[in-house]
Parts: structure tokens; sequence; C-alpha cells
């Protein structure tokens, strides 16, 4: 693009008016799906986005991060950037065009990360997580943090069948989020047993059974999602 056309862009950029850029970026998207293969046609004969194929390429894409060793983590598990650039390898922005690119090519690609960061929500009902299961059995995908390229702290997501892995990142902070959640309650109690101790006692009673119906639920949960039974 010449110095004049760029220049031309970005005026007409900042003539957009909120609605107008929104739609923009809208538009931007869909065509992405669109260029990326992420898109069907309705019972209406409308070309609409596709979820399961978006879910799909995920999964296409987890499958070139499965972590076998905790020492590998931070080269193998995909970034926000990384996955994106897997899912929408076609689009603006998968090269690392980001100093060229206009505000509305940014922001449309800031949207395609976040449109396959998503899916990878993972919990048991999770569209990608799912997936997973539906093809491997034994692999489980995990969000975590870990150190990339010396930075810590970044967000990251893997696939993996390591016990040692499973534990660690997948159902230790699943137990410290319960036990964050018990300690709120017990707080929250102690705050009305103090304030009226006419009704500490039954304050007490409520924690209680609120705790043995929470480990009831789970411990059934468990046996009838894993098929297991203990009795």
């Amino acid at each position: 693009m010449s110095t004049d056309a760029m220049s031309t862009a970005v005026e007409q950029l900042q003539d957009l008016d909120e609605d107008a850029l929104q739609e923009a970026i809208e538009q931007g998207v869909f065509e992405a799906y669109h260029l990326n293969g992420y898109t069907k046609s309705n019972d209406e004969g409308d070309v609409v986005p596709d979820p399961t194929a978006l879910h799909e390429a995920i999964y296409a894409a987890l499958k070139t991060a499965v972590v076998k060793d905790a020492k590998e983590k931070s080269e193998t598990a995909l970034t926000h950037g990384d996955l994106a650039k897997k899912v929408f390898p076609k689009t603006l922005g998968a090269q690392n065009e980001w100093d060229e690119m206009n505000t509305v090519q940014r922001a449309v690609w800031e949207q395609l990360v976040k449109n396959a960061w998503n899916p990878t929500n993972p919990n048991f009902s999770g569209p990608v997580q799912r997936l997973v299961g539906e093809r491997d059995s034994h692999l489980v995908l995990i969000k975590t943090k870990t150190t990339v390229g010396g930075k810590p702290s970044v967000d990251v997501v893997y696939l993996t069948a390591v016990e040692e892995l499973i534990f660690d990142d997948f159902i230790a902070p699943l137990k410290s989020s319960v036990r964050r959640a018990a300690e709120r309650l017990a707080k929250n109690a102690a705050l009305v047993a103090t304030r009226n101790k006419q009704l500490s006692e039954r304050t007490g009673r409520e924690v209680d059974s609120g705790m043995k119906a929470a480990a009831t639920l789970a411990k059934s949960t468990l046996q009838l999602m894993s098929g297991t039974n203990e009795s």
C-alpha cells in the first residue's frame, strides 16, 4: 500500500463513529472465520460462523501442545497468541504484522485471540475439553500459568496424560477454590454469629450441613461421571 493510500485509510477509520467501527470489526471477524474455513450455510441459505469447525481447529492446534514432562511445559504449552496463530493462520496478525495493521485490523485480531481462547475452558462442560475426551480418553485439557520466554505467570493451555501435571495444574487449583469457598462461608457465618449471638448455634449447624452436603454431592458426582462405585 502506498503512503497516500495508507493515509486515506487512516482518515477513513478516524471518520467512523462507534457503531460503524464496531460493525467493521464484526465484519472483519466474520471474514476471518470464512477465510479460515469456520463458516457454514444455515437453513435459510445464509453463511454464518460454524462453532463446531472452530472447536475442531482448536483441538487440532492443541494436539501440537501435548506436554509429557513438567520441564517442557513452558516450551510446548500455547499462549493466547500462539493458539490464535494456529487457529487463524490466514488472518492478518498471525504472522506478527502488528505494526502494519490499522485500528480495525488490530481489534479484529484481538477478538480472534479471545474467540480461540474462550472455548478452551478447562471445566468438564467446556466444548474443547469435551472434544478432547471424545477423541482421547486419557488426555486432559489444562490451563495454567508458567514462564514463557523468561516472562513469569503467562497464561497457557496444553494437553497431557501425565498424572503429576493433571493433579498439580488441574485438580489442585480446584481444591484451592473449594477451600477458599469454605473459608468464605465460615467467615461470613462467623460475622452473623458475632453480631447476633442468638443465631450462633443455627449458624454453626448451617455451615456443618452445607459442608457435608457439598462433600456428599462431590463424591456422588465423581462416582456417577467416572463410573466407579465404592459401595
